[in-house]
């Protein structure tokens, strides 16, 4: 048993994503009247733990990777468990369209991979179709930032040829025919990813008469929020020893209490910064002449991709892209370590003051 379409919405990050899965998912009633299918997620928003199977790739990120599975071995079991699940529910409710989506597989895919991807669609429909959303540069490079010093002390740089890397494998080689959508409200219909979404991929259903789902959390921190998790992180702003070594737990606390220390701004690049990230793209004419996405005012920026790289090479801290108020800075870190150590346990307290 075959569906007729299937949906394959691939990000990239920071493009509405979740919100467009929580829809999906929050939605699943009217959708199988539609005779749609978004299968379960599980404990994530996105599908990712059943891609393994998909395409045979596990991610090369140690966090991606620890969000799937304890080892890889289990990672392919699970996805392999799940899939066998998701043809079981389409031989049971014979779906016209099913949608798969996560962010996490806009990343490039070799030859191998983008076969085991054709031949695993095809086995649970006719036909297939890709979508994704893309971000600016400069905004997706801002953004990426912002996730990156959440996990790591060094955030690790797009590739020159990032939308490229990722878009023509499933251009040339892909299960179906790709789409690709400039994530900007002026471009979007309606204003509205998930409007746009189901504008032009299921235009049968009115998304008035759909369940959005929780809101998606703005987790979103200050220039001074990353620097100082950059700066946790790297241990040059080591945390007290009452809170160990616990960063994860100091981080959720400074997300929690950034905007409420005077002086919260969004982050925003310097000048020359965002024109430099922008130009060091090596792929934009690409991206504009094969799938007629084009970024406004970048065409503007005189220097080469050369050039640019070599600036951007040398810059490594957030104060290097961003303005830092180190006053508020300090006030932030103090304020995350009291709220951090205030929400700790009784008892995971009384072992910290032990050495435990």
């Amino acid at each position: 048993m075959k569906a007729k379409r299937l949906i394959l919405h691939i990000g990239h990050g920071k493009t509405g994503s979740t919100s467009i899965q929580r829809c999906l998912r929050a939605s699943s009633e009217a959708l199988s009247q539609a005779g749609v299918l978004f299968p379960d997620p599980g404990r994530h928003d996105n599908h990712q733990l059943i891609f393994p199977h998909v395409h045979g790739v596990l991610p090369d990120d140690p966090v991606q990777m620890a969000s799937l599975a304890p080892t890889s071995a289990k990672a392919y079991e699970n996805a392999a468990h799940l899939w066998t699940a998701l043809k079981g529910e389409i031989s049971e409710q014979k779906p016209e369209t099913i949608v798969l989506s996560c962010e996490n597989q806009f990343r490039p895919f070799g030859p191998d991979a983008m076969a085991q991807l054709r031949a695993r669609c095809a086995e649970i429909a006719e036909t297939t179709e890709v979508i994704a959303y893309l971000r600016d540069p400069a905004s997706y490079f801002l953004s990426w930032m912002q996730q990156e010093v959440k996990k790591r002390a060094e955030f690790r740089a797009p590739s020159q040829s990032f939308y490229r890397d990722t878009l023509e494998p499933f251009e040339t080689a892909g299960p179906g025919p790709l789409t690709a959508r400039l994530f900007a409200k002026n471009a979007l219909i309606g204003g509205d990813v998930v409007q746009d979404f189901f504008a032009t991929t299921l235009p049968q259903i009115d998304v008035v008469d759909l369940d959005r789902g929780e809101a998606e959390a703005n987790t979103s921190i200050s220039p001074e929020g990353m620097a100082v998790l950059q700066d946790v992180f790297r241990g040059t702003l080591p945390l007290p020893a009452a809170l160990g070594d616990d960063r994860k737990a100091f981080r959720k606390a400074l997300v929690a209490t950034d905007s409420d220390i005077p002086g919260f701004t969004r982050p925003s690049l310097f000048k020359d910064r965002h024109a430099i990230v922008e130009a060091r793209a090596t792929d934009l004419q690409w991206l504009n002449a094969t799938l007629g996405v084009r970024f406004p005012n970048t065409e503007q920026i005189a220097m080469t991709p050369e050039e640019a790289q070599k600036a951007f090479s040398g810059w490594v801290n957030v104060e290097d892209f961003c303005a830092v108020d180190a006053d508020r800075k300090q006030r932030l870190f103090d304020a995350s370590v009291a709220k951090a150590h205030t929400a700790m346990s009784p008892l995971k307290r009384l072992a910290r003051r032990f050495g435990f």
